[in-house]
């Protein structure tokens, strides 16, 4: 019998540390969420004490702002608008994670995983994929992150954070009870899914099924149809989302001054200000080192927060001067003079992290004459490079002169696909039909036929 052996392994883990930790996640949050968590830091902690920051001249009222990727003119915005009640997706989903008996690393994991599914609840990349597009100092483990996600798969509503439809559609049916289905039909619906989905739409096809599944009768097939079609195949399909409408209060905003020349500024009601109280402050030297533990945790607490909203401004400053210098031309001719600008690139130039950068433009909102963006508006990767344009030009600038194009067309002979590549060609952008005809589905255009169609009817 062979003897147990034990083995030592050695393994470099780098990690975040607390302070750290807490300004990543100020540094996430949207404004309107910062100002809630600034106004429980002042509930909870006494040392702190917020400082009157309201200017006439720089405030700027809460927004009522339709994304997707395109600005609002001021004079179409209506103020004071309101956030809704209920938390949006990602934050029902974030919620969840503390009803479960989670370790501090699992639970980083769940949160993770949360943030990188998409409006429909479903998880868009591998995790392969994951772990090898975030940073180094991460260290994230595959085995881990599987763990973390078969957690994830047991929250509200059920199949969110499937990787597929048909992942999604065998979640739901793993919660269904015996009320909902025996579980003969259970056990053809979960063949169905992973053999035969989508199979029996029509009469051919389900006589097809009746007879290569012979070991369940025509009723439990009909059933088994049936009960998969009332399954939801978008799992989060009508809960808010970052794509809905809300309430949002700028963080910057870039004005031309008396010169003509374009200058940035961080809008104040975007960043709370708070200190220590002075009366605290003068209590704390007379005290010398005979602090209470208590009070020298609060004391402590209190210095981490201030620092975090500081590092905040101070990475939001230069994020906003960096636009400005790279997107000049956008802030005078619109979104045909947006050129190419990635995150990756970004991070080089200011010596950040990827996932600083990406923190940093999450739900951050500019103001200028041209409407009101999200951050990412400014970032998108080059298409249609060429000798005389090696840069190339951004995908948003692509669609924005893509939309001009069809908004000129003849409503009698509307452009065909085919003709838009040629009309590009003539602008000096190359495209493949399948690239154009993916970019008019993005800006939710109709195809020529289609949009023919639609003239006739009105």
């Amino acid at each position: 019998m062979q003897k147990p052996v034990s083995q030592l392994k050695l393994k470099l883990n780098q990690q975040l540390n607390q302070k750290l930790q807490q300004s990543l996640r100020v540094l996430q949050l949207s404004t309107l969420e910062l100002q809630e968590l600034v106004s429980d830091w002042l509930a909870d902690n006494p040392f702190l004490e917020e400082i009157d920051s309201f200017n006439n001249e720089e405030s700027t009222l809460a927004q009522y702002v339709q994304p997707p990727q395109i600005g609002r003119n001021h004079d179409d915005i209506e103020a004071w608008e309101t956030l809704p009640d209920n938390p949006d997706m990602y934050a029902q989903l974030h919620q969840q994670v503390c009803h479960f008996n989670l370790d501090e690393s699992t639970a980083t994991l769940v949160h993770f995983l949360i943030d990188n599914l998409n409006e429909q609840g479903y998880l868009g990349c591998s995790l392969i994929d994951l772990v090898e597009n975030t940073p180094l100092e991460w260290q994230l483990d595959e085995v881990e992150l599987e763990h973390a996600l078969s957690i994830l798969q047991q929250f509200e509503p059920n199949g969110v954070g499937a990787r597929d439809l048909k992942e999604s559609l065998s979640l739901q049916l793993d919660n269904l009870t015996d009320k909902d289905a025996n579980s003969e039909v259970l056990a053809c619906a979960r063949l169905l899914i992973a053999k035969y989905l989508g199979q029996w739409l029509s009469t051919h096809q389900l006589n097809q099924l009746y007879r290569q599944l012979p070991q369940f009768s025509p009723a439990t097939i009909d059933s088994a149809c049936n009960l998969i079609c009332r399954l939801n195949p978008f799992p989060c399909y009508g809960l808010p989302d970052g794509n809905t409408a809300m309430a949002i209060q700028p963080d910057m905003e870039i004005y031309a001054d008396q010169s003509g020349n374009w200058q940035l500024r961080l809008l104040k009601n975007a960043l709370p200000q708070i200190r220590i109280e002075n009366t605290f402050e003068q209590w704390i030297r007379q005290q010398d080192n005979e602090i209470d533990p208590l009070c020298k945790t609060k004391l402590q607490e209190a210095q981490t927060y201030i620092n975090s909203l500081e590092m905040r401004k101070h990475t939001l400053q230069r994020l906003g001067e960096w636009i400005l210098q790279q997107q000049h031309d956008f802030f005078t001719f619109g979104a045909l003079a947006l050129i190419p600008l990635t995150i990756k690139a970004t991070a080089q130039e200011l010596g950040l992290a990827e996932s600083t950068i990406s923190r940093a433009i999450n739900q951050k909102y500019l103001t200028c004459p041209q409407g009101i963006f999200p951050l990412r508006y400014f970032f998108s990767l080059a298409v249609a490079s060429s000798d005389n344009n090696a840069t190339g030009n951004s995908q948003t600038a692509v669609k924005s002169l893509l939309q001009s194009l069809i908004s000129q067309e003849d409503p009698q002979r509307p452009y065909s696909d085919s003709h838009l590549v040629k009309q590009l060609a003539k602008q000096g952008i190359n495209l493949a039909r399948r690239t154009v005809a993916k970019y008019r589905e993005a800006l939710k255009i109709a195809p020529a036929h289609q949009r023919k169609l639609q003239n006739q009817n009105r």
